[in-house]
């Protein structure tokens, strides 16, 4: 369904994306060297073109739905619309913007919403105050954290915004998924109903079979980082994050990831690094930050340490089943939302997660770990200390503790993080 415009433009802050997008691909192709960044280079370009199409599609009336990162963007393509990841926007404007999202930090702080809550929600919760974004509807599943459970609210009860909840289960056991696939189709149908559509289960089919074929690639390149030296260059984990919100169930996608794929195995042939000679081999088993995104190419370059993944990079859905019925689709659909990365490990207790933090150490020959405790994560808080005690023991090597807000440098400024890593690295090298 589309409607006659009632307000002139509901997505200003994607407007805001597609020029700070544009400036800086700009900068990139007319600065760079040909081969510099690859990455960056490809991945600004496919989001730019689909920011433009999203804006294309707002100026003719399709509903504007807001969603959690955990509630996967291509869901949504079951609809005619323009999706809006709320934490998504936040973060990249904040890596693009030279003051990022702090302005509407400090507007919903204004307006009373506790400072210490998550970044990633409240620059769009300062955008969706000052009217910036005008969202039909908005859906979350009612995890991973508190701060969703805190911030939310503010669109339902103060802008008067439709938010459906659809329930996710904390418990993993073979009854969840089946529960959380009913639920993820009676959020569908609600939404719907708000916004005049029917779910169609057709294109939602077509954009689910777009993230399974680029499963492989994913896969292939996790395994080429496993080679000494890594030949994938830290942006990538950066605009792999971006590419998985903003080009999710697109075929921008698959481009994006076919062309990494070829400059990686390129690169694993000659045994070459991005960045001239990899000295460490980092993993970050947290968040990287966004704030300043030219940290990963400083790291390459200054201390030829790697960030093998982070968060958003070692956690992969499996192929959904898409051939048999729609259950077994919604199923698959269930699996994938509860191992979202941040979704899996914030829905469980610290146990699988410092084992898999062990086990990937050894597997990828790390020499560290970096672990950015962000302001926003307190389930995640007391988790650090323990973490480190077992890549101690269980595989000697050391982590590095930085406390900050990955998306807001006022609480810890870049300056005080490079000459914490540069002193941690000085100890290794």
């Amino acid at each position: 369904m589309t409607r006659a415009h009632e307000i002139k433009n509901r997505i200003i802050p994607y407007q805001m994306l597609y020029e700070a997008i544009s400036g800086t691909h700009s900068l990139v192709e007319n600065i760079l060297p040909d081969h510099g960044i690859p990455s960056l280079r490809m991945g600004l370009k496919h989001i730019k073109s689909v920011i433009n199409d999203f804006i294309l599609k707002e100026r003719e009336g399709l509903p504007v739905i807001g969603h959690h990162f955990a509630f996967p963007t291509e869901f949504l393509y079951a609809f005619d619309c323009v999706p809006v990841c709320i934490e998504a926007t936040s973060y990249l404007l904040s890596a693009l913007l030279p003051d990022g999202s702090e302005p509407y930090y400090d507007l919903i702080t204004h307006w009373g919403h506790p400072f210490h809550t998550c970044s990633s929600q409240k620059g769009t919760m300062g955008m969706t105050l000052d009217d910036l974004f005008q969202f039909d509807a908005i859906i979350t599943p009612t995890a991973p954290c508190d701060n969703t459970y805190a911030s939310y609210p503010f669109f339902r009860f103060h802008k008067k915004i439709p938010v459906i909840t659809p329930d996710l289960p904390f418990l993993k056991e073979d009854k969840s998924y089946p529960y959380l696939g009913e639920q993820i189709k009676l959020g569908l149908e609600e939404l719907g109903r708000v916004i005049g559509q029917e779910p169609d289960y057709d294109k939602l089919r077509r954009a689910l079979e777009i993230e399974n074929k680029i499963f492989s690639m994913q896969m292939e390149i996790f395994e080429l980082k496993k080679t000494l030296p890594c030949p994938v260059e830290n942006m990538f984990n950066a605009m792999a994050a971006a590419a998985s919100i903003y080009l999710s169930g697109r075929p921008e996608k698959i481009t994006f990831y076919e062309e990494m794929l070829s400059i990686a195995k390129q690169r694993y042939t000659r045994k070459e690094h991005h960045a001239g000679e990899e000295k460490i081999r980092s993993i970050w088993p947290y968040m990287i930050i966004f704030f300043d995104l030219a940290l990963c190419e400083w790291l390459d370059r200054e201390l030829g340490m790697s960030i093998l993944f982070d968060i958003f990079n070692y956690n992969f859905a499996e192929p959904i089943d898409t051939t048999s019925d729609l259950e077994t689709m919604l199923n698959g659909m269930a699996i994938k939302t509860m191992e979202a990365p941040m979704v899996k490990q914030s829905a469980e207790f610290y146990y699988s997660f410092i084992d898999e933090c062990v086990h990937l150490a050894k597997e990828f020959s790390a020499d560290c770990y970096v672990f950015t405790s962000h302001l926003g994560c307190k389930q995640f808080g007391s988790v650090p200390q323990i973490l480190r005690e077992a890549l101690r023991d269980e595989v000697g090597i050391p982590m590095l503790l930085i406390d900050l807000d990955v998306g807001d440098k006022r609480m810890t400024s870049e300056k005080i993080i490079k000459d914490k890593i540069k002193l941690f690295a000085q100890t290794l090298l």
